[in-house]
């Protein structure tokens, strides 16, 4: 009984110590709600505002510092200056290794310069952090898919599905993967 009111107590004064971190990323009180929302509407504004959402939500560590840097970043990407840009991202994760966006981003850069292996690895501590996370989802089907291992592209693309069962291009995505399926068999 007294080593519960300790562990309550000494968890009680981290939250104290970091309050601002609860408020964004894939600890935010809202993602539960808004995850429900991708699930069970069928109104395409409606989702497309909710996966907004979702994404300022997980965009924002609620870390002054980190977020600065995310933006950083983010200006560097879009200017193709990816290894820049990694290295933005790796001192974010640095930074902040519970920031499962920091993550991300780096697996979409690591992604867009054609190194799968770091990308993978990236996608796995982001689903880590966020098992939901339809952005790394996507990304580890599309590596997948590159490498030829469709059978595991498929069923990334079908856990997306589970997740965000109005994907856009999932279905058709999965067609083509068990197409060439098909063809490896013959």
């Amino acid at each position: 009984m007294k080593s519960i009111r300790l562990l309550s107590q000494l968890m009680l004064a981290l939250a104290l110590s970091f309050p601002a971190i609860g408020n964004g990323d894939q600890t935010n009180v809202r993602l539960d709600a808004l995850f429900d929302t991708l699930q069970n509407s069928q109104d395409e504004e409606v989702l497309r505002e909710t996966e907004d959402e979702i994404w300022d939500i997980w965009y924002q560590s609620g870390v002054a510092d980190v977020d600065e840097l995310m933006l950083a970043a983010a200006e560097l990407v879009r200017a193709g200056r990816l290894a820049a840009a990694e290295e933005i991202y790796s001192e974010v994760i640095e930074t902040l290794p519970e920031f499962s966006e920091g993550w991300n981003r780096r697996a979409t850069v690591r992604f867009y310069q054609r190194d799968f292996e770091g990308s993978l690895a990236d996608i796995e501590e982001t689903l880590r952090l966020e098992p939901r996370h339809f952005g790394a989802i996507w990304g580890l089907g599309m590596i997948m898919g590159q490498q030829r291992d469709f059978q595991r592209a498929i069923i990334a693309f079908e856990k997306l599905l589970e997740i965000k069962p109005n994907s856009q291009d999932a279905r058709p995505r999965i067609e083509l993967l068990k197409q060439e399926l098909v063809k490896e068999a013959v």
